[in-house]
């Protein structure tokens, strides 16, 4: 571990359990904490974390003249373990082992992004394929279906409700391409 710098399971004042991380010298930046929750102790911090910024105007402080004398030279911050079947800390909703909140979408990642957005862009694409003039009856029938697919996965996984499923499959209800049904010479269907 870096020097300075201590990683300690504790409790906070409603006694939660928390891992505190503290430097003696100089401010904690989001990298370093990062690193230091991936890499130290043989990777024994390894895990999801909440970090709870609390920016109201009680933490502002006054001019900022007397506060010189109580500050400390160091930093520390809580982060709150995130538990498989605990609760999402942004909507309070059970928190599966998915990188996102199935009920509100927040990312619990640093930089990833919800199953809404996923499912915009999978249908932007879907979308594309479909329209495309060049693309045979078949091709935009399989990119129809497949993107119809993809809305059932999520549903499936209880990534998005059945409300949702049924919003989605509305969305996607302009772009089915009409089914035609061959005939052969004789007007005789194919297909019975």
């Amino acid at each position: 571990m870096k020097r300075g710098i201590s990683v300690t399971r504790d409790y906070d004042y409603h006694n939660t359990p928390c891992v505190v991380i503290a430097k003696k010298r100089g401010k904690l930046t989001i990298p370093e904490i990062t690193d230091i929750l991936h890499y130290e102790d043989q990777q024994r911090w390894n895990g999801r974390y909440a970090l709870l910024l609390d920016c109201t105007e009680v933490t502002m402080g006054g001019n900022g003249c007397m506060d010189m004398m109580d500050e400390r030279p160091g930093d520390a911050v809580v982060l709150y373990e995130l538990e498989e079947g605990a609760s999402c800390p942004v909507c309070n909703a059970s928190l599966p082992p998915f990188q996102y909140c199935p009920t509100c979408g927040s990312a619990w990642a640093e930089n990833g992004t919800n199953i809404e957005t996923h499912l915009a862009d999978m249908q932007q694409e879907a979308s594309r394929s479909i329209k495309n003039p060049d693309a045979s009856e078949a091709s935009r029938l399989a990119w129809y279906w497949s993107h119809i697919g993809s809305i059932d996965l999520a549903r499936q996984l209880d990534l998005i409700s059945e409300k949702r499923r049924q919003e989605l499959y509305e969305e996607m209800r302009p772009l089915k391409p009409a089914i035609t049904v061959p005939v052969d010479t004789e007007g005789v269907n194919r297909h019975e």
